[in-house]
């Protein structure tokens, strides 16, 4: 790149905080075109160029190297982002080496250079530009932010801020069918018009260079002081999206579980059968769980076979359809359904709109349409094939196309609209296609329909004083849950009740344990990003905080994959888990107090701002201060930080009467041990520490993980060398037994309890007998209790808890050995089951 010809985009007097060329679309404006002038079109990608010539009139058009030409008009595009800003060691012979004493870098301009890849592409469109023949210019990048910075880069790039004679215009292009495109034609943006959206592309371009340049540059220095060259990038939204993860998952550790009880009772009712489950309280205190185990073993016997007396209530409830899909519902409720990555949620939204025409611009935050859209949206419907047609012809039949707020609000869109069909039938979907495009067709048809109604039923069963509770509902009408395939009976369970008395047929209490926060999936990742750090399910509430988001729904997908790409997090089946990386970079972060690389507040309010910028409410260059001395306090909070002035000593300290010190990362002993906080991909609790340090053993432990973000389990151990090292499955040869637990059921030699498991002494000797058990299993401790249990032949108790390693489902289930001595399964039965509550009940409890 260094010896790329460079263009400079002015931002500042002094370290980016003057604008000197944001405004010199302001002078293309007035420049007016010779009549006979041609106009040039840059579209954003190949195939957007060759549907703007089909529209246009492809037989006028010759194809060229690169670009069309017609009498009139030259068509030629970028592939993506064809110019982009310098390297820091591109722009200062300074900033060539990663060292603490170059920074803050703080450029007084931002140099563009040439993306490597695409140099010829730029090649093309540059000699274009430059054509004395050529006179409009017309941006038809994506319509948006980023479309903006792409064109005005390339623009930039090549004539070196020196518009003069050429006029600017923007095509905003909604969506791809070829009465869209011809609309946008017919109304042509400004240079002056878009002059607002482009400074706000300027502010994050220039924003994310100098937080992520100093930031990345600054760690690195940092953490290679320690030895080696350890890269750190981080960026300033990437990174507060990893705090989020990593503070959610210091929550799981920090848990500790609580035992509880569930009592729920089997009832006969004139012979239909139906369960209760144990509560008390009202409303929002009604509590179903049971903290003292006399208080449930007090239930049982208090209810066990006695009658009951049954009150119960019905009562009408609805629920409506949700509004339209922006790009981040529409990546969630993917992501819930199908497990689709929103990368790749994005990428078939894309598709869809781009190369299918079937769907409208994707990368939108609005889940509104124009107030005047109601004759496009009957005309859309009409144009539904397959499965849905029947409902959309329903919808336009029975006039529920109305002028809604839900529905139809201006004030709710900026610069695009919800996603909606087009109503071009796509051919020759994939799988995952046809399923994001169902979904699209689904809501745009169900907004319409009328709610869901339901009739509800809750029946009390009271027993020496103790209530059960059964709750269900059925389905009366199904209103816009049809679209989805819902019938009135597939919701109904409580059976037709027969007077109010009840037999008790059983009673039982059931053990379990509170459950830790769950691990964010992509679907509540990309919430908690749209509402900058508040994981907020509600909708309008989720909606009332949107503009104060991380990143955009067009970047948040890019900003998942990228925590993904940088080893800060792995995807276990749909769960998001931090490594010991982000670990590691978060608490260092935390310690030299970088508010703005951990903050998702305050990078939401820049993100705030930039959208101020985009409508003209804020300006670039009071932005960009705020920037450059966010920047300065990142780099020296960075070089003033020593880990050293972070030790103390340890909470637990004195260990076997050594002294143990703690430093942000790491224990360290008198002696010299040295354990750091995170091992393997897991945090070792202070208890943990303590038994390793007292034992020089512990385990086997569950929640290690491999570079590639497999989970596995190992005992930790401290050598000779006072050094710590993993211990998996042992060798039969160097197998250290200890303690005898029983006899093997296979052959009736002595099984010994060892580091990692059990095993008999016909295993040791490597006898086609011998047998061998884990500690922990599927993520879970065996206890040695359910061990001895399955040496006497049996069945062990309902282990609850493990987790499947290709689902990654938690499911339950006893263990036991078969006849050649293997760990096998043996499945609970299914939850009791209660008689359907039919439709003629829900008329019988109406009338």
């Amino acid at each position: 790149m260094a010896t790329t010809t460079k263009a400079t985009t002015k931002t500042t007097k002094t370290a980016a905080t003057k604008t000197k060329t944001a405004k010199t679309a302001k002078t293309a404006k007035t420049a007016k075109a010779p009549a006979a002038g041609k106009t040039l079109i840059i579209a954003e990608k190949p195939s957007v160029a060759s549907d703007l010539v089909k529209v246009l009139g492809a037989k006028t058009f010759t194809k060229n190297n690169g670009y069309y030409e017609s009498d009139t008009t030259i068509i030629s595009h970028a592939i993506g982002h064809l110019v982009t800003i310098a390297d820091p060691k591109d722009i200062d012979e300074r900033y060539k080496a990663w060292d603490m004493k170059t920074l803050p870098m703080l450029p007084e301009k931002f140099p563009l250079v040439a993306t490597p890849a695409t140099k010829s592409q730029l090649s093309i469109v540059g000699k274009l530009i430059k054509r004395k023949d050529v006179t409009t210019i017309v941006n038809a990048c994506d319509a948006g932010r980023e479309g903006e910075l792409i064109f005005f880069y390339i623009l930039q790039y090549v004539l070196k801020g020196k518009f003069t004679g050429k006029t600017i215009k923007r095509l905003w292009m909604q969506s791809m069918t070829p009465a869209a495109i011809k609309d946008a034609f017919e109304h042509l943006r400004t240079a002056e018009e878009m002059e607002n959206l482009k400074d706000a592309a300027l502010c994050r371009s220039e924003a994310d260079w100098l937080v992520g340049m100093n930031g990345s540059r600054g760690l690195t220095a940092y953490n290679s002081s320690m030895g080696g060259f350890q890269i750190t990038p981080c960026g300033r939204v990437q990174t507060p999206t990893l705090a989020i993860i990593v503070k959610r998952e210091e929550e799981r550790l920090k848990f500790v579980p609580q035992k509880f009880w569930t009592v729920e009772a089997d009832f006969d009712n004139g012979g239909n059968a139906y369960l209760g489950k144990w509560f008390t309280g009202e409303g929002k205190e009604r509590q179903k769980q049971i903290f003292d185990e006399k208080k449930a073993e007090e239930v049982l016997a208090k209810c066990k076979g006695k009658p009951g007396k049954i009150e119960e209530t019905t009562a009408p409830s609805q629920q409506k359809c949700g509004q339209l899909y922006d790009l981040t519902t529409l990546q969630r409720e993917a992501n819930n359904r199908f497990g689709f990555s929103a990368k790749t949620t994005l990428s078939i939204a894309q598709s869809l709109y781009e190369h299918y025409k079937a769907t409208t611009y994707p990368r939108t935050d609005s889940r509104c349409l124009p107030e005047d859209y109601v004759t496009t949206v009957k005309a859309t419907l009409g144009k539904i094939e397959g499965p849905l047609r029947k409902f959309a012809l329903e919808a336009l039949d029975n006039s529920y196309v109305k002028r809604t707020p839900k529905v139809f609000d201006n004030s709710k869109i900026s610069d695009h609209f919800a996603i909606i069909p087009t109503g071009v039938v796509p051919k020759g979907l994939s799988e995952a296609e046809e399923k994001i495009y169902t979904m699209i067709c689904q809501r745009f048809i169900a907004v319409f329909f009328p709610p869901a109604q339901y009739l509800n039923t809750t029946r009390i069963t009271t027993v020496e004083g103790e209530t059960f509770i059964t709750e269900g509902k059925i389905l009366v009408d199904p209103g816009f849950k049809a679209v989805y395939g819902k019938d009135s009976d597939d919701e109904s369970n409580v059976p037709q009740l027969k007077g109010d008395n009840a037999k008790t047929l059983d009673v039982r209490a059931n053990d379990d344990f509170t459950k830790p926060p769950a691990h964010y999936t992509e679907s509540t990742l990309l919430s908690m990003m749209e509402s900058a750090g508040k994981l907020v399910e509600d909708d309008e509430l989720r909606d009332a905080m949107k503009e104060r988001g991380l990143g955009t729904p067009a970047t948040r997908a890019a900003i998942i994959e990228k925590l993904v790409s940088d080893k800060y997090v792995v995807r276990d089946g749909k769960e998001m888990i931090p490594t010991a990386k982000a670990f590691d970079l978060i608490k260092v972060l935390s310690a030299m107090n970088c508010d703005a690389l951990t903050s998702p507040e305050l990078t939401g309010e820049w993100e705030y701002k930039m959208d101020l910028i985009s409508k003209g409410k804020e300006s670039r260059e009071n932005f960009m201060q705020g920037i450059v001395e966010m920047t300065k306090s990142m780099v020296k909070n960075i070089k003033g930080f020593k880990e050293e002035s972070t030790t103390g000593e340890a909470k637990f300290s004195p260990v076997n009467g050594k002294k143990v010190f703690e430093t942000v990362s790491r224990y360290t002993t008198e002696d010299g041990i040295v354990i750091r906080k995170i091992i393997g991909g897991k945090h070792l609790t202070e208890e943990e520490i303590v038994e390793l340090l007292t034992k020089r053993k512990i385990g086997p432990l569950t929640g290690f993980r491999s570079k590639k973000g497999a989970e596995f389990s190992a005992v930790l151990t401290i050598n000779d060398q006072n050094k710590i090292e993993f211990v998996f499955d042992e060798k039969p040869e160097e197998i250290e037994v200890g303690e005898k637990i029983g006899k093997s059921p296979i052959d009736g030699s002595d099984v010994f309890e060892t580091l990692t498991g059990y095993v008999s002494q016909s295993y040791i000797d490597k006898e086609p007998s011998g047998i061998q058990l884990p500690k922990v299993m599927l993520g879970k401790e065996l206890p040695i209790d359910e061990i001895k249990k399955m040496l006497g032949g049996e069945k062990t108790s309902l282990i609850k808890g493990f987790r499947s390693n290709k689902t990654h489902r938690l499911f339950d289930a006893f263990l036991y050995l078969d006849k050649a001595g293997k760990l096998k399964f043996d499945f609970p039965p299914r939850t009791f089951t209660a008689k359907r509550f039919t439709k003629k009940t829900a008329a019988k409890a109406e009338g």
